[in-house]
């Protein structure tokens, strides 16, 4: 995007915005040379006119070719302290023009649509940033009150009020602009947080905040595609809560959910983050996909979740086995050519050992 994400002070300006109001100033001062140049019944520009114009088109053509190098970084670094000073530069350019113009052609009516033709479009740019607009204008709005009272041999209240009301007009224009940007920006904003929202009910458990099944396919998937020519294999621990009804029966639901969020925590912290996943099954089933050199790094992990575990001293008076809650674990390697559910099937049958083996321990 052209315009940062923030509003007031902290943004200078959009960079196709400015790029094309540079492009208005060359154009504009190209047509007032050309005009008096091959127009026969037009008196040739003044030369102080002409340095005028050119020194314009001059600096407007310079600033167009720097800001289509940088591009992105218009509100960064050099530029950014360099572009109000050029802003002003052009402001003051174009009041000397505009002056000069009106005591050459003495017509100050022409001068103001001019001047208003310059403003406008430094409006729809500056819009979002008021010190830009406000350098550019005040030399500009000095011009057109010195043209309306200084260089008019009769001051008319009427045309100054006129020039007034234009003016206000103008001005009042950055704020409609400025609160139409706002709110496309709250809506940017709320649309990317609604996304954020989907799709993190999309891959992640609303209740522990792992990933939930349909990450744990996705990431079965990049870890096959991966580990073709690889000497490193892919693991699968499941994992269940040694008699979590009995859990739930004694302590209710609600510090069920509890339980569950604890182990889950107990999980990550047991995981290495560089080639670890943990994911919620389903009920109080968790599985953790892992990529290691051999079963020992495997046996590790499993070690580490049940250490962790043991050490949150979750208390579990309905247990069989222990008066803390404790998992039991089962471990498959998966090898080519077998589905996600068929690894989830071999696993489960490990799982199954372990708890026919007494729980609260691994099996592979």
């Amino acid at each position: 995007m052209d315009i940062n994400h923030s509003t007031g002070e902290n943004v200078i300006t959009s960079t196709k915005a400015y790029m094309w109001f540079l492009s208005l100033n060359i154009i504009f001062c190209a047509w007032l040379l050309l005009r008096s140049t091959y127009r026969l019944d037009a008196d040739a520009l003044p030369q102080i006119l002409q340095i005028l114009c050119g020194c314009i088109a001059a600096l407007s053509a310079t600033n167009l070719i720097i800001t289509l190098n940088i591009k992105k970084n218009i509100n960064d670094g050099f530029y950014h302290t360099v572009l109000p000073f050029v802003v002003l530069t052009l402001g003051l350019l174009w009041a000397a023009l505009f002056i000069n113009f009106t005591l050459y052609y003495q017509n100050p009516l022409i001068t103001l649509i001019m001047i208003v033709s310059v403003l406008l479009p430094a409006t729809i740019t500056f819009f979002i940033s008021g010190r830009l607009l406000l350098l550019f204008s005040t030399p500009l709005v000095l011009c057109l009150l010195y043209v309306e009272t200084a260089l008019k041999e009769q001051f008319s209240l009427m045309q100054f009020i006129g020039s007034l009301i234009m003016l206000s007009v103008i001005y009042s224009a950055r704020y409609i602009l400025l609160e139409w940007y706002q709110r496309v920006q709250r809506s940017e904003y709320e649309k990317n947080i609604l996304i954020k929202k989907l799709m993190q009910q999309a891959h992640y458990d609303a209740l522990t905040g792992l990933f939930n099944r349909l990450s744990m396919a996705r990431f079965f998937e990049e870890c096959v595609s991966t580990l073709s020519g690889n000497k490193k294999k892919l693991f699968m621990i499941v994992l269940d809560i040694d008699y979590f009804k009995q859990y739930n029966d004694r302590y209710g639901h609600v510090a069920g959910d509890k339980c569950l969020i604890k182990v889950s925590q107990c999980i990550e912290q047991s995981l290495r983050k560089e080639t670890d996943s943990a994911f919620r099954f389903g009920g109080e089933e968790f599985v953790v996909m892992t990529v290691c050199n051999d079963i020992s790094q495997v046996k590790a992990i499993s070690h580490r979740i049940q250490q962790n575990i043991a050490h949150a001293h979750i208390l579990h008076e309905g247990s069989a086995i222990s008066s803390a809650l404790t998992v039991s674990q089962g471990i498959a390697q998966w090898s080519e050519g077998v589905t996600l559910e068929g690894l989830v099937e071999q696993t489960d049958q490990q799982l199954y050992q372990a708890k026919q083996n007494g729980r609260n321990r691994v099996c592979y």
